[in-house]
């Protein structure tokens, strides 16, 4: 059977009747958005005890960029930006030394001395056990990824001015061996166990062979990923770790920082993969991962270890029969954003890890405690935490706890409550309503060899549910209609007062509503919103000041409303709109809230005109005339002698401020043909009143 974990992110079964919703955790993937130490996630969902890490030295610089054995047991590491290399031995690390130059990407040991590859140099250089160094030879390589000894010269993979280079260097001198034009360098080698070299490109991620026999490189494959970071071999098979995205990292010397609690993304892209080629150059992908990248691959103990970032993830592949019920793992997490190199330590193995710059001891002894916790749980918005269901199977000597907390910030911080004491399955924790939450598994075996083994975690909890939020009620100008149909005919836009017009684009479509302009209507857009995205609907009333309450809508479904004024005596009155999630919410949780909208003024009646009088004076005609409307002030006023062409005039006072205004006009005798003359006044709700009177004549003449 062929396994292979197709993107690695958290994605946690997640169901909702109404606003109940539950998460489910059993698969593989439902458990990588967690926080584990000491916790083994087996492909199959299941939690184990994992085998034994422990932290043994650690580094001030922030990445070790490389690592090589000491051969007894310790490590020399480099580390940081400018050279520094260090020794790990007895348990301590100690400077060793510091060479000239940019970040050192290699390290070879031979002998007793260190082989190393500054960036930059073009030169390798010689350190001895008490830190001394002295030039070893020059290369035809700007950079150095990797670094191998054969005999008494050091086999350099990396590049050059003009592509991939692969050198070989023995004190004062040096050859090429291999050259790639097309890629950028060689950034990965390991031996074929036949005299030549298995090596990894950047560019376009290649496979290549360099063989002895005729100095003749082959290219085994192309990975379709940017780079071959880790080759590893095993009984003639070649393991491949490829990536995209993670040579310029390296060479600009910032390797991210821990991701956190990992969230789904459905639009990630594959970052990496782990191929076998077999005997037969036949090739195989086993593993790959939308959010980690491999950056070292080891043979130990009958399974294939992938060193991962930025959690710092060791994933394990079973290279025997095995792989048919458990191809993969996640057998630890280092704690640390990156795990970048696997060196043996004894029967143990020393786990590299960057950010912080840390060793760690993998043991194959199994841990007698491991922590897993969980990815964050969204009360979307706020929610009251349920119970949570364990099922386990826990052997004499084994035990698993489950704890809860709980924060209002989506990343665990000082402010979340502690965890609750352990909880029996089923058992509800006394938790307040909270907007997140998460568990915790606590592992545990006081037995040798015996681990519990987590089968399935369910955890249910309820929205809570919140009042529809206001922001406000726009009132709009006497007259404007909004509807979602077309309007019932075409409207000249002259007959529409100017501010209105600015709203009715071209009296037509605007967003999901049509706005449209007639004479006695009302209209009003609600700005609200609910925070758990529940379905509104409103009831809307019209508030006099003084008399009862007029119900316009019970259960109004849009986010505007328009209705007719003609049946409404004029007055002062405001919109009173309650929000209800009724739609949505269960009967018994439905919740409201309600906005009362400023004063605003209904008005059908026309101003009336008094005095009106139209007397020659000079070569002009002085007209006079008052104006008053009882419920609004006025806006407008004109003069016209034949009813199409009219005259523009102000008050006495020049300024429209009041419901009575007078007017005193000396009009041009011109500007008048016979001896009607005609006068209109506008209030503000567009009622429009007009009187005649002839000259020489005082009064209104209708």
């Amino acid at each position: 059977m062929r396994w292979m974990t197709m993107f690695f992110f958290a994605i946690v079964s997640v169901a909702a009747l109404a606003d109940q919703p539950n998460a489910t955790f059993s698969a593989f993937n439902d458990w990588l958005g967690s926080e584990t130490r000491g916790v083994r996630i087996g492909a199959d969902g299941r939690l184990r005890l994992a085998p034994n890490l422990r932290r043994v030295g650690q580094l001030p610089e922030g990445v070790i960029w490389s690592a090589v054995s000491d051969g007894t047991g310790g490590a020399y590491l480099s580390a940081g930006t400018d050279g520094k290399i260090f020794h790990y031995v007895g348990g301590q690390v100690k400077p060793l030394g510091q060479v000239k130059g940019g970040i050192v990407f290699a390290l070879a040991r031979l002998g007793q001395d260190l082989v190393v590859a500054p960036t930059g140099e073009g030169k390798l250089l010689r350190m001895t056990p008490a830190g001394d160094v002295k030039p070893f030879a020059d290369i035809d390589a700007r950079i150095v990824w990797a670094l191998a000894v054969e005999g008494d010269a050091v086999i350099a993979a990396g590049g050059a001015e003009k592509g991939a280079v692969l050198v070989q260097a023995r004190e004062g001198s040096s050859r090429r061996l291999a050259e790639l034009a097309d890629e950028t360098a060689f950034t990965a080698l390991t031996p074929d166990g036949q005299g030549g070299w298995y090596l990894g490109s950047h560019g376009r991620g290649l496979v290549l062979r360099y063989n002895r026999q005729g100095d003749r490189l082959e290219t085994l494959m192309d990975t379709n990923f940017e780079e071959v970071r880790a080759l590893a071999v095993a009984d003639g098979q070649l393991y491949i770790g490829a990536d995209n995205g993670l040579t310029p990292k390296f060479s600009t010397g910032q390797l991210e920082r821990r991701e956190g609690y990992l969230q789904a993304d459905t639009s990630a892209v594959t970052r990496s993969a782990v191929i076998r080629l077999d005997k037969d150059h036949v090739p195989e992908t086993l593993w790959q991962s939308a959010q980690s990248q491999v950056y070292a691959l080891a043979v130990w103990k009958g399974q294939l270890l992938v060193a991962t970032g930025n959690r710092s993830r060791l994933f394990s592949l079973p290279l025997g029969k095995s792989r048919d019920t458990d191809p993969f793992a996640v057998v630890q997490e280092l704690g640390t954003a990156q795990a970048t190199a696997f060196l043996p330590s004894g029967g143990d193995l020393l786990v590299v890890g960057s950010n912080p710059a840390e060793l760690h001891l993998l043991s194959e002894a199994q841990a007698t405690e491991g922590t897993l916790e969980s990815k964050i749980l969204k009360g979307e918005p706020i929610a009251d935490w349920g119970r949570a269901y364990l099922e386990a199977e826990t052997p004499t000597g084994t035990n698993v706890e489950l704890q809860f907390r709980i924060g209002s910030t989506e990343t665990p911080d000082a402010t979340w409550s502690p965890w609750t004491p352990p909880l029996r399955s089923g058992e509800r924790p006394a938790l307040p309503t909270a907007r997140f939450a998460q568990f915790r598994l606590r592992l545990s075996s006081t037995r040798g060899g015996a681990t519990p083994i987590v089968e399935t975690v369910s955890v249910y909890w309820a929205r809570r549910n919140l009042a529809p939020v206001w922001e406000g009620v726009d009132l709009m100008p006497p007259g404007l209609v909004i509807t979602r149909t077309a309007p019932p005919e075409d409207i000249g836009l002259e007959r529409i007062p100017l501010q209105t017009q600015k709203l009715i684009p071209a009296i037509g479509f605007m967003g999901a509503e049509k706005r449209s302009f007639r004479r006695g209507s009302q209209s009003c857009v609600f700005r609200v919103n609910d925070p758990n995205g529940d379905v509104l609907q409103f009831s809307i009333r019209l508030l006099p000041d003084h008399g009862a309450p007029i119900l316009l809508e019970k259960a109004w479904k849009e986010k505007f409303f328009s209705f007719d004024t003609f049946p409404i005596p004029d007055g002062r009155y405001r919109l009173e709109v309650t929000a209800s999630d009724a739609p949505s919410a269960p009967f018994n949780a439905v919740l409201t809230s309600t906005w009362r909208t400023a004063p605003f003024i209904i008005n059908h009646t026309p101003p009336a005109i008094s005095e009106l009088s139209a007397v020659a004076e000079g070569d002009g005609i002085r007209v006079r005339f008052r104006a008053r409307d009882e419920t609004s002030m006025l806006k407008e006023a004109a003069i016209s002698a034949d009813g199409d062409h009219w005259l523009q005039i102000v008050p006495e006072d020049r300024v429209f401020d009041q419901k009575e205004e007078r007017f005193d006009v000396l009009v041009s005798r011109d500007a008048i043909r016979g001896d009607r003359v005609l006068v209109k006044v506008v209030d503000q709700h567009n009622n429009e009143q007009t009187a005649a009177v002839t000259l020489g004549a005082t009064g209104a003449k209708r």
